[in-house]
């Protein structure tokens, strides 16, 4: 006989029953297992992902082939966003981050073998960046949408200030670890990321708990019910303000990125300094993230981004006229402190206030329109860096901040919405 409704009701998200004590992270078993096991997928995917571009600008010295293996790992972002956030509300949400790790494993274990062959071929390069983008999109949604499943909702927010921390300290290792592999062997980040991924399947192979969100029916067409999420998030005109805000910035910051990894390597420098330069903004991304809980507490989402917006636009000038590598590596830092601060915030905003049989396609859908904006990033600032130059790539990226800073800071939305998470 299945459960009566009333016992359902009375279990909350993270299995607890109502006057159940809280556990403290720090003692969530759960929690901790799940943590452990993303991180491990996220460090490996970053030693990959970094050493790609690394691979094809040092092998063919071109902006635009190195924007091309870009543009392929971004392209994900466009066409699997929006089935993979259906998909992850449908399936298993443990089983299908298993799953995925095995891929990446297969997929980059292959790139490692071409290359320590001798074979370096941009197409596979481009493909292979597409399937582990592809693999990795799967597997966020879905970790993501389980935080919910392991964490009370008044450790919410801390929850995912600690996977926004974990997120900025495997930049700051993984991206520099990256740069030194590379220069050992090419092959050797690549071997590195496919024997990591093969790690990550043990932790999360122990991962205890029903990780299948509930459906109040059975499952209708993919495109039916991406539609739900696309009508969810149109709704609710604060969460249509941040994905638009995200969708913008990231474009700003896909074309600023390779911009910098042009000018350290014209400078002379090595790939370990690109490594270096990229991983101080995780720095920066780990206060923000341990700032972020405190912040959110003292000051509504309109303050935050209108804050954060005016010091990203005072910063991203400097990219004009500074050259020297620690300089800009300083710049990022603080880029990242704002970016760590925005993510938890607009994370924790979204996690709490979407229902959990929507938690894939409304993240899936605020990811596509966010995190797409990359692909045209990247294809954008090849052709400028390779066309007119440092310079002038600068002063579009500049103005490209100023515009996007002066229409959130006066869009009329934040004052008619909910400005503040719910506590």
């Amino acid at each position: 006989m299945s459960e009566p409704r009333t016992d359902r009701a009375a279990v909350l998200d993270d299995g607890r029953r109502p006057g159940t004590p809280v556990v403290p992270l720090r003692r969530n078993i759960a929690f901790i297992q799940l943590w452990v096991g993303a991180g491990i997928s996220r460090f490996a995917a970053t030693v990959g992902m970094t050493a790609y571009p690394l691979l094809a600008l040092w092998h063919t010295d071109s902006a635009t082939l190195t924007g091309l293996v870009t543009f392929a790992g971004a392209l994900p972002n466009i066409l699997i966003q929006l089935p993979a956030g259906a998909l992850v509300d449908r399936w298993d949400r443990r089983k299908l981050m298993l799953w995925c790790d095995i891929a990446g494993a297969l997929s980059i274990a292959g790139v490692a073998v071409a290359v320590f062959l001798g074979h370096v071929w941009i197409p596979q390069l481009m493909a292979a960046a597409f399937v582990e983008v592809t693999r990795g999109i799967f597997y966020d949604l879905a970790e993501r949408a389980t935080v919910r499943s392991v964490v009370p909702s008044e450790q919410l927010s801390t929850a995912l200030a600690h996977n926004e921390a974990r997120g900025a300290a495997i930049g700051l290792v993984g991206q520099p670890g990256s740069g030194l592999l590379f220069m050992l062997a090419r092959w050797l980040p690549f071997a590195f990321t496919a024997i990591a991924d093969l790690v990550a399947v043990v932790f999360l192979l122990f991962l205890r708990g029903r990780f299948r969100p509930e459906r109040s029916g059975p499952p209708q067409r993919i495109h039916t019910e991406i539609k739900e999420g696309i009508r969810w998030l149109w709704r609710h005109r604060i969460a249509r303000l941040l994905v638009g805000t995200f969708a913008s910035s990231n474009l700003i910051f896909q074309m600023l990125m390779l911009t910098v990894l042009v000018i350290v390597r014209r400078h002379g420098d090595s790939a370990a300094m690109v490594g270096v330069v990229t991983a101080v903004g995780g720095v920066g991304g780990l206060a923000g993230a341990l700032l972020a809980p405190r912040w959110a507490e003292r000051y509504s989402l309109r303050t935050t981004f209108a804050t954060g917006l005016t010091a990203w636009t005072l910063l991203l000038p400097s990219v004009v006229v500074v050259r020297q590598p620690l300089v800009l590596a300083a710049v990022l830092a603080v880029i990242g402190l704002v970016s760590g601060v925005f993510n938890v915030t607009a994370w924790t905003y979204q996690v709490r206030h979407t229902p959990d049989e929507l938690q894939g396609r409304v993240n899936g859908t605020g990811r596509f329109l966010a995190s797409g904006a990359n692909s045209l990033g990247a294809l954008l600032a090849g052709w400028l860096l390779d066309s007119v130059g440092i310079a002038w790539t600068g002063l579009v990226i500049s103005a490209l901040m100023l515009a996007l800073t002066t229409t959130v800071v006066t869009r009329s939305g934040w004052a008619a919405a909910e400005t503040r998470p719910q506590p």
